[in-house]
């Protein structure tokens, strides 16, 4: 799974939190991207972030969805 998103960005924060509480739970496995390192995720993203992937699918974008990460993981 990989987390799509930016520093200093409340939506990105407040996603993350949520996101790691979550997984705490699950022992899911998430790595952190950060767009503004990658000119081309920076255009692909644009303002569009946090977003979360998983095997190149988006699961969530902008809010983290607890039902629909349970739907996908079990």
């Amino acid at each position: 799974m990989v987390l799509y998103s930016r520093t200093n960005c409340h939506l990105c924060e407040a996603f993350e939190q949520e996101l790691n509480d979550f997984s705490q739970t699950t022992e899911l496995v998430c790595e952190k991207i950060d767009i503004d390192s990658q000119p081309q995720l920076q255009s692909l993203y644009g303002s569009d972030v946090p977003v979360l992937m998983l095997n190149d699918k988006m699961i969530c974008q902008h809010f983290f969805d607890k039902d629909k990460m349970i739907k996908v993981l079990f």
